[in-house]
Order: structure tokens, then sequence, then C-alpha cells
């Protein structure tokens, strides 16, 4: 038996005799939730945008289900980052239970609802098509929750029950943006999208905890910085400011949701100094994590000061939240997942490293663009940019997603 390269799979827990995959398991595409996807996350990504970007740029002519901007919203929110954070949800649970997680059957059936409502919405004018996405993409909420639950529950790994109400809200938030979108309410839609954005940077200060000091300190044979009580304000904070944001748009509350997203951005910005930022320059699955996480950061900062002054435009500053933030973590997350659990080095080439500073430069672009009296160049710029991140991360990590591991075991 070969040996095992170094820096490999650290993550999961060898495979038992009581987990056994299904038959259709042995593909290596339904292995582990984390495949499917990953890649038909990253697809979706490439071809969302691009429509879009022809849509607003006056070369294509399409009539969506919804809105146009709500639609684009709802695929980048509510489609591409929603399965990209459960299929890594629904892999580390494996790690954290010690259970096996979705494979096989359960987890092709869960793709194809994902898949149908995704295509089924890009043609929703016709109402029969408008049903379908909505079961679809109901049922899919649904089984994904349920999955994750029965792990959680079974493995009483309560350490991690905060991601059921988590992902629980984010499928309620996607109902009611549905309703709201299909009767005309389109304000209120909007509102929830914004929402969602919070609601994904609570999600990725839960999740850029934890892994981004882990493997920062494991990288580089450092002692791991552990901010215990910094990380519980964190969060207790980021619920609140995401719940009061989401009422003050229906009832008007005395203060603004501004002040406390511009706290919770400041005490992420804090939080990441303790990372020992400075010494990650060399490794590009390091800077990728922490730059998104800086994005992150500042990106709340500025949405707190927008949601305060007319300095920003709220929706420019969203965009690098939406972007450099949870786009830039979830594609530096995909780039090392997928590679640690496929039995392969944790080492990414020059052109993947290209494709995070892509993605990370797209945000500010976009951001500014109301500001640079060219808005449609600064959107297409922004757009081409973040095609490009995605189609080199398409083309090194697809024969990644869909071969068999590198070290012979299965997953």
């Amino acid at each position: 038996m070969s040996q095992r390269p170094p820096l490999i799979n650290i993550h999961w827990p060898e495979q038992t005799e009581a987990g056994k995959r299904k038959a259709l398991s042995a593909y290596p595409l339904f292995a582990l939730a984390f495949r499917p996807f990953f890649l038909f996350g990253a697809c979706w990504a490439l071809l969302a945008i691009c429509i879009w970007a022809l849509w607003f740029s006056g070369l294509m002519s399409f009539q969506f289900g919804f809105p146009a901007a709500l639609w684009h919203a709802h695929e980048m929110l509510f489609g591409f980052g929603a399965v990209v954070a459960v299929g890594f949800l629904l892999t580390a649970a494996q790690n954290w239970t010690g259970l096996p997680s979705l494979s096989g059957k359960p987890l092709l059936l869960l793709t194809l609802l994902w898949l149908t409502a995704r295509f089924s919405l890009l043609f929703a004018q016709y109402t029969p098509l408008l049903w379908l996405f909505i079961v679809a993409q109901l049922l899919w909420w649904t089984g994904a929750i349920y999955s994750l639950a029965s792990l959680l529950i079974r493995a009483k790994s309560k350490n991690n029950y905060l991601f059921i109400p988590l992902l629980s809200v984010m499928a309620l938030l996607n109902t009611i943006f549905i309703y709201a979108a299909a009767t005309e309410r389109f304000a209120s839609a909007s509102h929830l999208s914004h929402s969602m954005v919070l609601l994904f940077s609570i999600l990725m200060g839960i999740v850029g905890g934890r892994v981004i000091p882990f493997f920062t300190a494991r990288a580089l044979g450092l002692e791991q910085n552990k901010t215990p009580l910094l990380d519980k304000w964190l969060l207790s904070l980021s619920a609140f400011g995401t719940v009061w944001f989401i009422t003050d748009f229906f009832v008007q509350l005395p203060l603004k949701a501004g002040w406390l997203i511009l706290l919770v951005g400041s005490l992420h910005l804090l939080r990441l100094s303790f990372w020992t930022p400075w010494k990650i320059w060399a490794a590009p699955l390091l800077w990728s994590l922490q730059l998104a996480y800086l994005a992150l950061a500042l990106g709340l900062i500025l949405l707190g000061i927008s949601d305060l002054t007319q300095i920003l435009v709220f929706k420019d500053v969203l965009h690098l939240l939406s972007i450099s933030a949870m786009a830039g973590m979830i594609l530096a997350m995909m780039a090392r997942v997928s590679l640690g659990h496929t039995g392969r080095v944790l080492q990414v080439g020059k052109t993947i490293t290209v494709a995070f500073a892509l993605l990370l430069l797209a945000g500010p672009v976009r951001m500014l663009a109301s500001l640079a009296g060219v808005p449609l160049l600064f959107w297409q710029v922004s757009a081409v940019l973040w095609l490009c991140a995605f189609a080199i991360f398409i083309r090194f990590y697809w024969p990644v997603l869909t071969q068999p591991r590198a070290d012979g075991r299965p997953g």
C-alpha cells in the first residue's frame, strides 16, 4: 500500500463497517455532499452571473420568473450560497459526529431537487414551472435541514446544534421571499435578500471563527490564539443585530440597525487581529480565507455607515459582503475542503491563487460602481472578474470532485 501524502484528510473520520455506502455512492460524485454541491454550485455561479451580466448589459432579452434583480439576488443567495453552505455542513457533520453523512441515492435526490429549482425558476413566468420551483426549493431545504439535524441529534453534537436553527431561519426567509416576490411585494422581497446576506455573515463568523485560526496555526506551526469571550459576544450581537435589521423594515424601532452592524464589524476586525494575519502571505489557502474574513469585517463596518448616513449606497456596500466576503470565503473553502477530502496535498497552484485574487477584487469594484460615474462599466468588470474566478475553479476542480480519492480510500 502506498504511503499517504502529507497534510491530507485532517477533517474526517475513517470509514467504518457501520458506515458502508449504498451502491450509488461508489460513484465518487455522490460519495459525500461536498462533491456535487460544490461542483454544481460553482457551475451555477458561473452560469447565473453570465446570464445576469448579459441581461444588464442589454445583450440578452430574457423574461425571468421574478423581476430580474430579485432573480439575481435569489439565485446568488438561496441558490449558490445555500447549496455550498449545506454541502460543507453535511460533510463536516461526519467529522463532528463520527456518523456517515449523506451519500448515494439520498444525495442524488437532493442534488436533483436543487437543479430542478434552479432551472424551473429561470422559466417561472409559466405558472406550472413556478409551482415546480417552489416545491423543489422547499423540499431541498427540508431534506438538507433534516439530514443535518438527524446527524447532529443522533450524535448529541450539542456544540453544533446552532446550525439547525440558522439553516431553518434561512429556509424561512427563502419561503417568505418567494411569497413576497410571487405576490409582487418586491420591496419586502428585496429587504429579505439583504437580510439573508446578514445571515450568511453570521454563518461566516461561526465557521470562519472555527477553521481560520485552526488552519493558520496548523500551517504555520503556531499555537492557536483562542478568543472564547469575543466569540460569544460576536455570535449574540450578530444574531441580535440581524433580527433588529429585519424587524426595522416592518416596524420603526428607536435605534437604527446600522449601529449594531457597525459594532459587529468592528469586533470581527478585532478578532482577525488575533490570527497572525501578517504571517500568511506565502500560503494562498490561508490569505484567501483571511482576506475574505477581512472583507466581512470591513463590509459590515461600511454597511453600518451606509445605514446611518448617505455617504455610501447600501446596495453597493452589500456587494462587498456578498462577493468578496461570502463568495470569497466560499471559493477558498471549496478549494481547501475539496483537496483535504479527496486525499490530496493542501496546496494550490498559481492559477487558483489568481482566482482567489480576482474574486476578492470583484467586490470592491462592484461597491465603487455608483461613485465611479460609469456604473455599468464597473458592474461589467466585476462580473468578468467573478466569471474568470469560477471558470478557473471549475477547470481545476472538476476532476478533483468527480474522481476517486487520490489515497484510494472511500469518500
